[in-house]
Formats: C-alpha cells, structure tokens, sequence
C-alpha cells in the first residue's frame, strides 16, 4: 500500500514538475513567453482550481472509500496532462494545466487519511517520510527523464501524428508522461481500504464544516505558526524545484540533458535518504516520548538548510554549485513527511482530510501559485535581467529561511498541549 501510494505521488510530481525541464521551448514556441507568463502557467494554472477542490474532496475522503477517490484522481490527472500535450496556445495550455490540478487535489487528503489507518502513531512518521520521497522521486525523474528527451527531441523533425498534425518536442513529452497513469490507476484497486480508527464517540457521519472549523480555532495557536513556517518552506522548496534545471542552464551554461541527469540523480538518491531517515529517527523520539519530534526534527533541519541554500546560487563554480544542492536536496525532503505526522497526530479520524485539505489551501495553493511566479518577478521586474536567477533565490532563501525557523520555534509548546489533548481521546 505504502509502495503504491508513493507511486501514485511521483506520478503526480512528474505530471506537475515536467513543465520545468521545458521551460525554455515552451516560452519560445507559445510566441516567446516572458519568464512571469510561463510561471503563471506551471504555478497560478496548477493552483486555482487544485485548491478550490481540495476541502470538497476531503470532505469525500473523510466519509467513502479513500481507495475509489484516489484512483478517480489519478485518472483525471494523467489524461489532463495528456491532454495538454495537445494545447498549440498559451490558454489551452493553462486550461490543462487547471485540469491536472483537479484530479491532484484528491490525493493528499485521502493519502495522509488512509495512511493513519494502516500504521501506529510511532510508526507513522516512517510512513508519511516514505510516501514524502514522491516530490524528489517526481522531481528527479522528470529532469532524468525530461531533460535528455527534450534535447533529443529538440534536434530532430516534429513529430506528426494523424488528426493532430507536427507537435512541439515539449508537446511530446506531456503525451508522454501523462498516459502512465492510467495503468496506475487501474493498480489501485489492488490496494484495500483499511477500516477507520476512530476516536471514542466519533460519529461515522463525520464533521460537519463548523465543527471542522471550531476544532481549527480551537487549536489556532499551534496552527498558524505550523501553516506559517510550512508556508515559507514550501514556497522556497518549490521554486528551488522550479528553477534548479534553469538556473544551471542560464547561470553555468549546462544543457538540459547535463543538469537534468546530474540533478534528477541527486533528487532521487538524497529525496529519498533524508525523508525516510527524518520519519524512522522522529519516530524513534516518539517512542522515547518526545511527541513534539516532528516539528524539532524540521526546525533543525531548517537551520541546517537556511545557509547553504543562500550561499549555493552565489557560488561561480557551477561543481561546487552542484554539490551544494546535495546537502540541500537531503535537508529539504525532511520536512514533507513529518508537516502530516505532527498534523495527523492532533486531529480526529473522520476530521484528518479536511485538516490536511486546509492545510493545502492555507499552504499549497499559495506556495504553488508564487514559488514559480516570485522569482519569474524578480527575473523580470527586480533585477531586469533573466540571468539574475543567482540573485532571486539567494534573496528568496533567506527571507523564506528566516519566517520559517521563527514559526517553527514558536509552535513547539503549544503542539504539546494539543498532543496531551490528543492522547487523552485514546484514554477515554
């Protein structure tokens, strides 16, 4: 289960990250793009509606069959990302782009429920920190994969396919990568839905929206400071995402194919050793008692990270520049896993996909929709220049670096008190 549920999560990171690999044809074959519309495209198009369908289909994953919901969504996803392999204008690509997150919206929420069913409090980290690879397994597959077939592409004659005439190489690509996952799809009917875990007293129905929303005020203290400090992390982890392969490109002089296979290896390899050691060692300090493990392990983490990803795109050797994305890489996976660890741990059952939907409104559609665009601006509006890409994430880093160690600091305490509250529904 924990193996299909990460699957279905790179699925998606590659659905959502291939338009990063491609940036460059996009802009020139659209009519030449300024870095703001592209961004508008891999960030605002992917949001809008992602975000406007995540409480609605929570809403289903905390009542009916988590499974059904997930499946519905890879479905609806991939076509969508096939689909847009077939856009010929900047609007039809948006449009698609819109559709892709639609069915995306529907697999946080069920996946973070589902997984709470199937594994102890103590070993739950371990397992949001294995399905938490997704985004770097996504991301480094998309350039391993995305960047030397974009060069391959690029060097020879358009593809033409009957009824749809010559393709763009970045239209090929999207084909490509989208129709995977409707075999995936079909994959998780294998998978059974495990029966809830319910709190003493919790009614099948389920929450309503007003008790949904006086349990968050309830715990707003903690909250704020979690979605705060998350916030920052996920907009600098996401434009770092966005912009790596370009900045390589524009900073250093690679090629697609020389950053995407150098990047997609580090992705992979430090993605998946930092998110799974993060979520086995907090939960180790869950079964010596530290509760609050989830939010110290990411506050460290962050501290660690905050310095080497300022100083990483000043750097004017473009080997060391890549070897400072290692320790990056391995910091920046940490956090994914344990944000649903520590929110799963103070929610009640039939309330964990609603939690997690607010959660990604609050967070997601907000780091989705400016992590691309914010440095696009800065490109574009600040510094005046595309090649100042160096300058835009050094400032982004530390700015976001800052917010999110202060945020994270400050919700240690009150995350323990909502933890006792917590742990008092199992004695009950």
């Amino acid at each position: 289960m924990v193996i299909l549920l990460t699957v279905a999560g790179t699925l998606s990171f590659i659905d959502r990250q291939i338009l990063n690999v491609m940036i460059g044809p996009i802009k020139r074959d659209l009519g030449g793009l300024s870095d703001t519309e592209i961004s508008l495209i891999i960030g605002l198009a992917f949001s809008f509606l992602y975000t406007f369908a995540s409480l609605p289909l929570a809403r289903i994953a905390d009542r009916y069959n988590r499974r059904n919901l997930i499946a519905a969504g890879i479905f609806g996803w991939s076509a969508m990302t096939a689909m847009a392999g077939f856009a010929n204008t900047y609007w039809h690509l948006f449009m698609a782009r819109m559709g892709v997150g639609i069915g995306e919206a529907a697999l946080g929420p069920a996946t973070t429920s589902i997984l709470a069913d199937y594994w102890a409090r103590e070993r739950l980290p371990l397992a949001y920190g294995i399905v938490a690879t997704a985004p770097f397994l996504g991301t480094g597959i998309a350039s391993i994969v995305g960047g030397p077939l974009i060069d391959y592409l690029e060097a020879r004659p358009q593809l033409s396919l009957p009824g749809f005439g010559e393709m763009y190489s970045w239209q090929t690509v999207l084909v490509l990568v989208g129709l995977p996952g409707v075999l995936l799809a079909l994959a998780m009917f294998t998978m059974r839905e495990p029966a809830r875990r319910q709190a003493p007293g919790e009614s099948a129905e389920g929450y309503s929206t007003a008790e949904v929303w006086a349990f968050v005020t309830s715990r707003w203290d903690y909250l704020w400071r979690h979605f705060l400090a998350y916030l920052c992390l996920s907009v600098q982890g996401f434009a770092f995402l966005t912009w790596v392969v370009e900045f390589f490109v524009r900073k250093h002089d690679w090629t697609r194919t020389e950053i995407g296979i150098s990047y997609g290896l580090i992705a992979i390899v430090l993605g998946l050793a930092g998110s799974i050691w993060v979520g086995y060692y907090a939960g180790v300090m869950i079964r010596r008692g530290q509760g609050d493990a989830p939010m110290r392990l990411t506050l460290w983490c962050t501290i660690l990270l905050a310095p080497i990803a300022i100083i990483m795109p000043l750097v004017d050797n473009a080997y060391l520049a890549l070897a400072l994305v290692v320790p990056i890489t391995f910091l920046m996976a940490m956090p994914a896993g344990l944000s649903n660890a520590a929110l799963q741990a103070i929610a009640p059952n039939r309330m964990r996909g609603q939690l997690i939907a607010i959660y990604l409104i609050c967070v997601s559609f907000l780091s989705y929709l400016f992590a691309p665009l914010i440095i696009a601006m800065m490109n574009d509006y600040v510094f005046q220049r595309e090649d100042a890409i160096d300058l835009s994430l050094s400032t982004l880093a530390a700015i976001n670096y800052s917010i999110a160690i202060t945020g994270l600091a400050l919700s240690l305490k009150p995350l323990r008190k909502h933890l006792l509250t917590a742990a008092s529904w199992s004695k009950s």
